[in-house]
């Protein structure tokens, strides 16, 4: 939060020091940023109502896998994900030749409607993870009486699921909602044209394009307003720290005997199946034959890549576990409090303008050669702080209460404490979080995208530029490389982590 209010002072003092009045072209880009940012987050919630309800209550082959896929949208890459979306609702996809099979008009992918199905797709599963934590924590006992009084499903909904949704809908409608309004990859992409770019986008166009401090400052102080008053009802509503986006989810148990029979059920859960499976598969089906044949400046994008994901997860680890450590050490739990606000106000951060504050301050003093890396470095590994902190505070307190008064007892402290006590305890969650961070920093396009000077390019960046020159043939198979590096960043640090854990 501070950085985000810092990175917008220093834009405004580089600007003379004045904000400019919006122009009309730039006040609807703020009406269509927060109208596809509503709209999203309501159709992801009322799409997760039905399939988390079905996923909790059904036990069927492979719940645990379709349970694991919901987590894999968390850490694949935008730009890849979005051409695995037009393979299946492009012009020539699936989607529009079986429409154009039955007679109906094709949709296009480009503009709201190619906006609101990439949100979807990534916020959807989101929903579903957080609705289904939200529907385990309903006693057990509520399902056993209700099925003895011979509920049928109205009456499991009014009596027992309708309280539970509206405790849990608010704030989840809330942390969509911000999500889906700091988005930059989709609206860069499928925003397709003026009339279908968002504030994010419209930053990036005033200082990439225009160099226009002014406006890109007035229109950051816009978009901060919106995320704070939205971040402070998220905190006012929330009962539990909302950043919970990226944990592991465990396996719902078997509830299928308190509830009515509903075919259904697996209806919703096969069309979630397909909608999260069927874009990736159609990308490797497309892309793999040929990502072995790019061209090299390609590979070299993709060791950039490598090495700033890497050493974002590390700047990412390190800063969350002072903080994790500080916190848990210090005796109070009002400093949780402070984690989650925190945590959402980081979401609520615009990437753009907090790397331009950064840029601002570091041109000066560092040559161009190396302020790109440091930016993609500084900001990702702050984006990702929100989801270390969820992971790391809770495991630091759990070796407290086990360990903390022994260590106490014998004068142990400081640094032996953390080197011989926490760190092997916790090290497999520190493996975890590293993962995470390098699979998101490898990804991301954002900052990348506004700060990418000469033949400097990361993978994403890559990808964007092959996709906008109409080399789609190698930037299908780059997208494909990078799904595979993202995955192997996330499952190489997670099993080096149990690796050391069991020896």
């Amino acid at each position: 939060m501070f950085m985000t209010i810092g990175s917008i002072v220093v834009t405004i003092m580089w600007s003379g020091g004045k904000l400019v009045i919006l122009s009309g072209y730039e006040l609807k880009v703020l009406i269509f940023t927060i109208k596809q940012a509503i709209i999203s987050s309501i159709i992801s919630c009322c799409l997760a109502i039905p399939i988390s309800r079905a996923l909790f209550r059904k036990k069927f082959f492979l719940k645990e896998f379709l349970i694991q896929l919901l987590g894999l949208p968390f850490i694949l890459p935008v730009i890849s994900a979005i051409f695995g979306l037009i393979l299946v609702f492009g012009n020539n996809g699936i989607f529009n030749s079986f429409l154009d099979l039955l007679g109906l008009p094709k949709i296009s992918i480009y503009g709201l409607t190619g906006i609101l199905i990439a949100h979807v797709f990534f916020n959807l599963p989101l929903a579903i993870r957080l609705l289904l934590i939200a529907w385990s924590e309903v006693p057990n006992e509520q399902f056993k009486l209700a099925t003895s009084l011979g509920f049928k499903n109205v009456d499991f909904f009014r009596h027992i699921e309708l309280p539970m949704l509206r405790s849990a809908l608010p704030g989840l409608l809330l942390l969509i909602f911000l999500i889906c309004i700091t988005s930059f990859s989709v609206a860069l992409t499928l925003g397709g044209g003026p009339n279908s770019t968002t504030l994010e986008v419209a930053i990036y166009q005033a200082l990439r394009f225009q160099l226009d401090f002014s406006k890109a400052a007035s229109l950051a102080c816009f978009q901060f307003v919106i995320c704070s008053l939205v971040a402070f009802l998220l905190l006012m509503v929330s009962n539990k720290n909302s950043s919970s986006i990226a944990v592991e989810l465990r396996v719902i148990d078997f509830n299928s005997a308190y509830f009515p029979k509903n075919k259904l059920d697996y209806l919703w859960i096969a069309l979630t199946g397909f909608f999260l499976l069927i874009p990736l598969l159609l990308l490797f089906l497309h892309g793999f034959s040929g990502f072995l044949n790019l061209p090299i400046d390609i590979y070299w994008a993709a060791l950039n890549s490598l090495i700033l994901s890497i050493f974002s997860g590390l700047c990412g680890v390190f800063i969350a576990f002072s903080i994790s450590l500080w916190v848990e050490t210090s005796g109070s739990k009002i400093f949780n409090k402070y984690i989650e606000i925190l945590s959402i106000f980081v979401l609520a951060s615009s990437p753009i303008v907090m790397g331009t504050g950064i840029f601002l301050l570091l041109r000066p003093i560092i040559s161009y050669d190396y302020i790109t890396p440091l930016l993609v470095i500084c900001v990702n590994a702050t984006m990702s702080l929100p989801f270390m902190l969820r992971i790391l505070v809770p495991a630091i307190g759990s070796v407290e209460q086990e360990v903390g008064k022994l260590a106490s007892s014998l004068n142990v402290s400081g640094y032996n404490k953390i080197q011989h006590i926490i760190l092997p305890r916790i090290l497999p969650t520190i493996a975890f979080c590293l993962g995470i961070g390098s699979a998101l920093s490898m990804g991301d396009l954002g900052v990348i995208a506004l700060f990418s000077f000469g033949e400097f390019q990361t993978l994403p960046m890559a990808i964007y530029r092959l996709m906008i020159s109409y080399r789609l043939d190698q930037a299908l198979s780059s997208s494909v490389l990078l799904v595979i590096l993202c995955l192997f960043l996330f499952q190489f640090f997670d099993l080096l982590g149990k690796y050391y854990a069991v020896r």
